[in-house]
């Protein structure tokens, strides 16, 4: 069985600090940045995904209103 892992679609992401789908992992392997210092409520970079934490459930996925974090 292959498992897959979250990527972000940095074209879809919209950096929200309050982001969905870190918010539903149960491990916390998304990690939202700080907040960007231009914009407000924004991170200054796209989440990055701990893959030694990251169980590969696809939560953040389906957590994503977005639909910017998929499983491949």
């Amino acid at each position: 069985m292959i498992l897959k892992m979250p990527w972000i679609d940095r074209g879809r992401c919209d950096r929200k600090l309050d982001c969905a789908a870190a918010r539903v992992c149960p491990r916390g392997a998304l990690e939202v940045g700080p907040e960007s210092e231009e914009e407000e409520g924004r991170a200054s970079e796209y989440p990055l995904v701990d893959l030694e934490h990251c169980r590969r459930c696809g939560d953040c996925a389906k957590a994503c209103p977005e639909g910017a974090v998929k499983m491949v």
